[in-house]
């Protein structure tokens, strides 16, 4: 009991995935309370990380790699009319990797892999992707506080869509949550 008139007023709540803890219930004298003394494994998964490898699409020029294309052995006849058509992939394959990499190098980055919401679908997915598109072009247009910019008064109507979007799904989920376990009390606390 933490009060003397037969009452719990105190909840220790755990993860379900760790054991639960030992709690002392001591009584320092100086109120009808009590005081509550526990430990809690406060450890932390270590992080995850992944290597991936990408383009940097940032310094790719669409008219440079085009002139580099009209002077590349894809538009010289002379270099593959002898070929067939594996032999014609591969020419491709080559050349616009080898621009590719002159003009957009491949680099690996290291990136820590975090656990997505379990509402975030896809369709909140393509709506964030939307936003980014639509920031990137409102970004370009000016500056991002600029009302009067019909690009910037685009960009705020779809980020309130947006964000009001990943509320709805997040109330849906946990009301769904809360009614399977309506029944199971202990399940609904955890």
């Amino acid at each position: 009991m933490t009060h003397d008139a037969d009452g719990t007023l105190d909840v220790v709540c755990t993860r379900d995935d760790l054991p639960p803890p030992t709690i002392d219930v001591i009584d320092i004298g100086l109120s009808d309370h009590r005081l509550l003394r526990w430990q809690s494994c406060l450890l932390r998964l270590p992080p995850v990380y992944v290597k991936t490898t990408r383009r940097s699409w940032r310094s790719f020029d669409d008219d440079t790699f085009q002139a580099d294309l009209r002077v590349s052995a894809l538009c010289d006849d002379q270099q593959w009319t002898g070929l067939d058509g594996d032999g014609l992939v591969e020419l491709f394959g080559d050349i616009i990797a080898a621009l590719l990499d002159r003009q957009a190098p491949l680099r690996t980055t290291t990136c820590r892999r975090r656990p997505s919401n379990p509402w975030f679908d896809d369709e909140c997915r393509t709506a964030k992707r939307s936003l980014r598109s639509l920031e990137r072009t409102a970004r370009r247009s000016g500056s991002l506080s600029d009302t009067a910019s019909p690009t910037v008064q685009v960009w705020r109507a779809e980020r309130r869509s947006y964000f009001s979007l990943i509320q709805q799904k997040r109330l849906t989920l946990w009301a769904r949550r809360v009614d399977a376990d309506r029944a199971q009390r202990r399940r609904l606390w955890q």
